[in-house]
Order: C-alpha cells, then structure tokens, then sequence
C-alpha cells in the first residue's frame, strides 16, 4: 500500500484523483489499459486475501513478564480539577490519541495517533482527512480494527467525527461501534462509505468502565477500509467532594501506571482494565482502593475542601512475598508523607496525613531500590475527608512531657468543643520535623505514653481533631527517655551481598539525562542495622563522591534495637572512568561514630566502544587483592597455557567442602550489548554441560548483572555429586584449553600450548588475606582481543582437582574411581615431553593382568623410547607440564611390560632438576614384570610456572605410565 502515501486525493475536486502517481484505488482506476484481472495482480495490495494484522497489548504473560525490562505504561484519562484554574489543569475533555490504550488490534499495521492508517508501518499515516475536511487528534484504523480504553465510570460524553480517509479516494465501506466492554453497544453509524462526510458521533457513556471503539469491514471484505475517529476524545467532569470520599469512587485529574492502567476496588493484575483480585495485604483483604504498579503517580483535585487523607498501603499478595515499594503523599507539590520501603512481606501499614488547605492531592509510588518487578502496589481503603467546614478546633493546653524508664508520658487539658472527634499525637527525633504520627486511630482522652526511644530527645506535637476533621495547630513538648542500660551498636549490610559489607559498587554509562537503555548497577542498597540493646540514632548521611541518596531517608533516624534503616544510594558519575568516594555513617554508637563505607563506581562515556572498564579496574573496584599480573605487563598471551601472578592452572575442580554447595556471583559482564552469557558445570567425564547461571542481556555493559528473566542478582549455587571432578563452560569457552579451539590463538601468536579462556586467581581481601577456596574467575572469548574482561564471576568452595596423564596412551575413565586420565598428547597436538619423537609402547586393548592394581588400562600403556639409534647416554624423555608455582607431591606410575627380571631397565628420575629416585629398576623394586608400581615424589617446588621431570636411562630406555600431580 506504499501507492496510497503518494498523493491527497480531496472529496472536493474529484477531478484530480486521475493525475500523476496517485493513491492505491485512484491507480486501479486509472490503468484502463489493463485487464482488471492483470491489474489486481500489478497494484491490488489485498489481492489473495493479504492483511498485516497487528495488535498491542494482548500477548499472553508468559515466565518472567519483566524480562529485557518489559513494561506496559499507561495514562489514563483525567477530570477537571476542582479549584485549580483552567490555565492551571486544563479542559475536561480527553483526546484519546493522548490516552494509553489497554488494548488494541488492526487489520493493516499499527493504529495510528494523530493521523490516518497510511500503510503497514508504524507512524506512515497522513493528516486525518474526511471529505477534505482535516482533523488535527484522532486515531487512524483499518478494519477489522478494535481499541479499548479503561475509563472507570469517570467520564460522561464520548465525541468524534467518522468516515473513510481521502487517502483511499471513495474506496471502502466500513460500520463504526462504540461498545461498553464487550456486552453493550452504544452506538452504530450503519454503512460509511468512501464517498461520505465525516459523520459527527456523540455518546453518553456516563458510568462506563471500558471504552470500546470497534470498526468493522461490512461484510464486504476489509479492501480500502481506511477509518478515522477524527477529533475522538471523552470528556470527564469534576466532582466536589463533601464529607468520607473513597478515592476509588472519585475521577482522578491525572493516572500514570507502569504496567497496565490502574485499577478501582482491585489489584493491578496484569496489563488490560479490570483484570485485577481483591485487595489483599499478608491475608487482610479490602474492598475499596487502588491497585497500582511502581512507578505510578495519582492526583485528585480537593478544592482545599478536605481534611485528612488515610489508607493502609502495601505490597499486595498476588506477588507473593516479591516486590518493595514506597510510598508517598503530595500535597500542591509538597511532600507530605513518605513510608520505609516495603516488601511483600510486610503487612498492612495504616496512614493518616493531614491534607488541610490542599488543592492537589499527588499520590505516588516508587520502586524500593531493585527495579519494578512485582510492585504491585495497594492504596486500600484510600479516602480523604472533607468538608464544608473549616473552621479548626482550639490548640490542645498545657501539655507536658513526663519521662520515665518505661518511655514519656504526655498530659494535655481537655478541649470543650461540642464537636470534638480526638487528638493526634506526632513525634520527631528533630525540633524541626519531619513528624511521624504515633495514633492513626484518634484518642479520646487527654493523656498518651509513648515507649520512646532511649537516651536521645524525642520531640511532640498534639493537634485536636473536630468532627469535620479540621486540625488544630499543633502544641510542642519535648523530653529525653532515660537509658535502662545497654548500648546501641551500628552495624551495617551491603544488599547486593558483594564484595564486603561496608563496600558498594556500581556502574552506569553515559549522561544523567540521556543515558543508553543499557541496563546498569547505578542504585545500590545499604542497610543500616541497631545490633545493640538501647536506641541507635543515625544522625547524619555526609557522601563524599558523584553519589546521591536516593530516595533521601529522613534524617535523625531513630533505630530500636533490631531495626534497621535500608539506604540507597545512587551513582551519578558523568565522566572519569574509576570513582572513589566513602558515605559516613555518624551515629550515637561510641565505638564508631563516624562509620565510612565504601563506595567504588566504574563510569563509561558509551557502551563498548573499546570504552569499558578493564579487568584491573574491575578488580580494584570490589577492592580484591590478588596479583593478577607477577610484574608482567599484560594479561595478553594470545590464550598461552602459562600462569601470571598468583593465577592457579586447572582445567577441572572439585568441591573443597563436599558438604555444601559451590556458591556463585557473576561479577561483571562487559561484551557483546543485548547478549546474554552462560556459565555451565560438567562432569569430567563427559561434555554433557548442566546451566549454573545465565544474565540478562540488557545486563550485557555492567557490574553485578542481574539473571536473565528474572531479573534478581545472578547468583547461585549449584552441587555435583559428592567426589565428582568438573570443569566449566562459559558459553562456548571451557576451563579445559584442550576442548577450546586453538586456531584464532595460534593464528594471534600464540607459542603453544594454547586454548586458556577461563582463568582462575584465588581471592584476597582488602588486607591481602586469603578468602578460603574463592576464586576470582575471568574469561574472554576466543581471538577477540585477550582482555579477559567478558564474563567475571565470584566462585567459592572449590579447589583444584588432582592432574592426571596417561603417558603413552589416549583418554580414559577409570571404571573403579571414576577419575579421568587425560593422554599426554591433546587433541590439538600439543603434548608435553621432549623428545616429541618418544614413542608410545603397549596396547590399551591388550588383556594381559597387570599385577598389583585394579586400574590395569592406566599401566598397558607407557613412553620412554626414543629411538634404537639413540646413544646410552641420551636416553632420556622429559616432561614439562604447565602449572601454578607452587609445592607439590608428584606420584609417578610404572609397569615394565618387556622385561621380566631385574637389570634390564635402569633410569633415574629428576624433578626440577634435583635427582630424586636414583637407579630406578621397575623390576626389581615392583617384584615382576606387569607388575605396577607408584613412586611418590614429595615436596616438589615449581618456580617457573611448569614441572619438569627428566627420565634419564643407563640401561635400556626410561619407560613411564602415568603421572599424578596431587594438589
């Protein structure tokens, strides 16, 4: 239909529809030289039944529905707002073009806003025109087109103008419905055709909950069916509020929901109007409110007619216990109130602000520092109290401030107002606020004891309450609970559970106020925590450093003993790659009163673009110790077998505990944007991988990804059956380099043996001191570029399994132990000893018994020739077998398979270059030929990043069958 967008046909002027290149019905008609059957297949875009449905909204929830940081925004429709200016608000009246839709399909591409249908694509339309008259707002459709929006009873009066668009010429025929849901049509405009004026439409809709405009093709087959709702728009009227008014019942002045609209009398549910549950908060349910989903923003208009506004607000239960919020009261832009974070864990919490003299009431949520998944967020029993009435109660006399070990007492003289309801009674650890109200429900007596907290001032306010529910101004007192002993104790928490708990890191890219759609680790949360036995007082936040508090927590902060405070702070670095700042913690703990935390963010100017952190700032960021480099420049060995540092060699592990778990932490990922990465386990005797952890792909350009569909923090723990040996997988790279490819290595430089992608550094702390069998895992793939910065992760409980070689013979599996012997010669050529021309002697299919072992495979096989040519005195084969420096027990495994009495094979045996078995004759010291025997070797020290053992005969040729090096 790309023919349509060429030229405006106008109804009026119809002489014109023939000239130049011209819209798709004006072409069919036109191109008279043609067969009609010839140009239907030239120019016909429908011919065979063609259509390009599209629809928005209606895909089922499938696993993770936030995955790749999915979201559904929506806006709903809005009410004038009484007491505020029209300059201030706005009309009443809605275009829907401006609203969010709950659902919609369309027979021919996207509905289009604000223009007509066009073609396919989204946004190919052309001003809404009907018979030459053009409409500025509409939606532009196809049919078979259908487009829903949740209104909630607030609105009175649907208006718009239908027709044809002169984009089809006087092509098409269509019928226009409006529908209440699905079961009411209120509306139908009869046959539209393409030769019609727009056709003015004006529906009483008052009470209806969904809004449903529906275009359908006649019966005559949906051909140039291009249908405007030119000028569509709702127009919702005000309502006064007077005496208890449930929000839910009231037209709202503007709604903004993150996933679906937000929902009157139940949950948010998912993403369309009305498919929410009942209010329900840790098993208490409620009949009235508002369901709602971080980040969501409500507002009514009060008129300052109104009083209080109350509600119980939480997490509701149809997330389980996953979700955190916060949230908060406006009033005429001003924070009026502000929750902790809470979880889904957490019941009900009661709230009673005063809204007196507010014209706009703002309600709001936010995410509780992890994101929006599952913040399905209740305002239940949401109401304000209003009045005609505005006159206040008189100020609450003599009140007094008694304390005493169990808490303070306050004493006020009783009110006489006829219509007096109660007091309220506020406190605050500052004179200058902010208040918390201790009494949501309203005393009736003149007297309260508050258990406050000990050894710091609390300061009062009482108002008096009418029955109206005017406020008073507030009497002050102020007292000081004394201490019944004890101390308060800070201790503190670092959430994302890395690196330590008094450290945080964090990443972002980019400017604040124009950053990529990268996912980033800008936000972490701290918690502060009273381990003591009296009142901890968190008095001050001080950042040094591009970082923010974010949400700000309200400052002095009183903490009872087992409480804690959750910080967060935000990253807000816009250039510098490596930061450094602390946040002091300063309290009334006398051990540390000034507590620094600290704080490490790694900053990037773009997504990769060579503009990512490298492995050593990754390090120095979680504040590790390990050497990575031992004084050598790079890291970069073109995937050389060889260890830097304090790097450990080993393509294969086991658990060090076999008691618990192996735990893991993805560190970082800085690779390909939008991919994700996998990390596998296998058993060493086989490739079958099994998943460990996979993280999100948006997470690819960041610290601490999150996993991939659920979005939690990409840490796990995984258990292989007790006395298994594994390796590991990160996506196509493994820990063995035999398994890798070699040919980008060799191709790069590399000297051979190649294949390391996978590297393994033991961790130290901050002081240098060894974290027990963790290891700092790094990785890059194949010939890219050697940073080793792709994939970081955090592994603990392991240790190094023993290196076993079958010298002479290929790989296998012994069948008693389950150890796997590796040949001494890789599958890319690559082997170990000097000469490389040693042959390899013996038969692995030979039947023969070896004497003295069960695992006979290991022994019919050994190396030692290395020629008959070859003088006595250079009869010799040595071994150099990469491997960490480091102290070692060595156990050599032989079997003599040609000579059965002693004298006829004599070799000593070296390591590092100290003889340790003199004269050995196999024979002799086994009792027999075919007879195995094993030769440890302790206590050897390897400097050099490679064991070397030499074979040197005086008698016949060395003849070795295994080696075992024990670590």
């Amino acid at each position: 239909m790309a023919e349509v967008k060429e030229q405006r046909s106008r109804r009026a002027g119809r002489q014109r529809l023939g000239a130049g290149v011209m819209g798709l019905a004006l072409a069919l008609m036109s191109c008279s030289q043609n067969t009609p059957q010839t140009q239907l297949a030239q120019d016909d875009p429908y011919a065979g039944g063609k259509s390009y449905p599209w629809s928005d909204r209606l895909e089922a929830v499938a696993g993770d529905p936030y995955a790749d940081g999915k979201t559904y925004p929506w806006t709903g429709a809005r009410a004038a707002a009484p007491g505020l200016t029209a300059l201030a608000q706005g009309s009443n009246d809605n275009f829907l073009s401006d609203l969010t839709w709950t659902s919609a399909t369309n027979a021919w591409g996207p509905i289009e806003k604000d223009r007509s249908n066009g073609d396919k694509l989204e946004g190919d339309g052309l001003p809404l025109t009907i018979g030459g008259q053009v409409f500025a707002k509409g939606l532009g459709v196809h049919a078979a087109a259908e487009v829903s929006y949740a209104l909630g009873g607030m609105c009175n009066v649907f208006t718009a103008q239908v027709g044809l668009d002169d984009e089809v010429g006087d092509k098409g025929t269509v019928v226009f419905q409006v529908w209440n849901g699905t079961t009411s049509k209120l509306y139908d405009s009869g046959t539209v055709r393409g030769i019609d004026a727009a056709k003015p439409v004006s529906v009483n809709i008052a009470g209806v909950q969904n809004l449903r405009l529906v275009v359908t093709n006649n019966g005559d087959g949906i051909s140039f069916d291009h249908a405007d709702w030119g000028g569509a728009k709702v127009s919702c009227p005000t309502r006064q509020p007077s005496g208890e008014n449930q929000l839910s019942d009231l037209p709202w002045t503007g709604a903004t929901n993150t996933w679906g609209p937000v929902e009157r009398d139940q949950s948010n549910g998912e993403k369309l109007a009305g498919d929410g549950k009942t209010l329900t908060m840790n098993g208490v349910t409620f009949a009235k409110g508002l369901g709602v989903h971080a980040s969501s923003t409500i507002t009514y208009g009060l008129a300052a007619r109104c009083n209080v506004f109350s509600a119980q607000v939480g997490v509701d239960d149809e997330v389980g216990s996953n979700g955190s919020v916060v949230f908060q009261v406006y009033g005429d832009g001003v924070k009026l109130y502000e929750t902790p974070i809470r979880r889904g864990t957490d019941p009900a919490l009661p709230i009673s602000v005063p809204v007196s003299g507010v014209n706009e009431l703002r309600l709001v949520v936010t995410d509780g520092a992890n994101g929006v998944s599952s913040d399905h967020a209740d305002w239940a029993d949401a109401k304000v109290s209003c009045t005609d009435d505005t006159t206040p109660p008189v100020t609450p006399a003599a009140l007094s401030a008694a304390p005493a070990l169990d808490g303070i007492t306050l004493d006020w003289a009783d009110n006489t107002e006829p219509d007096l309801a109660g007091y309220r009674v506020y406190r605050s650890p500052s004179a200058n606020g902010p208040f918390s109200l201790l009494t949501p429900q309203l005393l009736t007596t003149s007297v309260y004891s508050d258990p406050a907290p000990e050894g710091v001032r609390s300061y009062y306010q009482v108002v008096s309450v009418d029955a109206a529910g005017n406020m008073s101004l507030p009497a002050s007192a102020n007292a000081t609970r004394p201490s019944g002993g004890g101390s308060p104790v800070l201790s503190v928490e670092n959430l994302d559970g890395v690196p330590f708990f008094d450290r945080l890191v964090f990443s972002r890219i980019g400017s604040l106020t124009a950053p990529p759609s990268n996912g980033v680790h800008d936000r972490v949360t701290l918690r502060l925590k009273n381990t003591g036995s009296s009142m901890l007082r968190v008095s001050d936040l001080p950042i040094s450093g591009p970082w923010v508090l974010d949400p700000a927590p309200t400052l002095p902060n009183d903490l009872a003993p087992g409480g804690f405070l959750d910080v967060r702070l935000r990253f807000v670095a816009e250039a510098t790659k490596y930061q450094a700042g602390t946040l002091t913690v300063a309290s009334n703990d006398a051990s540390k009163p000034a507590y620094a935390v600290q704080l490490a963010g790694l900053w990037q100017s773009v997504s990769e673009g060579g503009q990512e952190p490298n492995v050593f700032q990754l390090r120095d960021a979680f504040g590790y110790t390990l050497s990575l480099l031992g004084g050598e420049p790079t890291l970069d060995q073109k995937g050389l077998v060889r260890a830097q540092g304090d790097e450990v060699l080993s393509g294969y592990w086991q658990r060090a505990d076999e008691t618990q778990p192996v735990t893991v932490r993805q560190l970082a990922a800085y690779h390909t944007q939008g991919n994700t990465g996998t990390l596998y386990w296998h058993d060493k005797r086989d490739a079958t991988v099994k998943t460990i952890l996979v993280h999100a792909g948006v997470d690819a350009q960041t610290v601490l990804p999150r996993q991939n569909g659920s979005l939690a923090p990409s840490n796990t723990t995984f258990a292989p059956p007790a006395g298994t040996t594994f390796g590991f997988r990160i996506d196509g790279e493994w820990s063995d380099p035999r398994k890798n490819s070699q040919t980008a290595d060799r191709n790069n430089g590399c000297l051979r043996p190649c294949g390391q992608h996978l590297r393994f550094w033991p961790v130290k702390d901050r002081a240098g001191v060894p974290l027990p069998n963790t290891y700092f895992v790094i990785m890059d793939y194949a010939g890219i570029n050697y940073d080793y910065n792709d994939n970081l992760y955090l592994i603990s409980n392991l240790k190094p399994a023993p290196m076993l070689l079958n010298v002479g013979g290929a790989t296998f599996t012994d069948p008693l132990t389950g150890n796997v012997w590796q040949s001494d010669k890789d599958p890319n050529g690559d082997a170990p000893y000097t000469p490389t021309t040693a042959i390899n002697e013996g038969s692995a299919s030979s039947t023969y018994d070896i004497a003295g072992t069960d695992n006979d495979l290991l022994y019919r096989t050994y190396r030692g020739n290395v020629g008959t040519s070859t003088p006595q005195e250079s009869r010799q084969i040595s071994f150099n077998i990469p491997i960490n420096n480091g102290t070692y027990l060595v156990k050599l495994h032989f079997a003599d398979l040609a000579w059965t009495v002693p004298g006829k094979r004599i070799f000593d045996v070296s390591a590092e270059g100290v003889l340790r078995v003199p004269n050995l004759d196999i024979v002799a010291q086994s009792g027999g030929g075919k007879t195995a025997l094993v030769v440890p070797i302790d206590n050897v020290q390897v400097t050099d990043g490679k064991l070397t053992l030499d074979l040197k005969a005086s008698v016949d040729f060395p003849a070795i069958s295994g080696i075992e090096i024990v670590r």
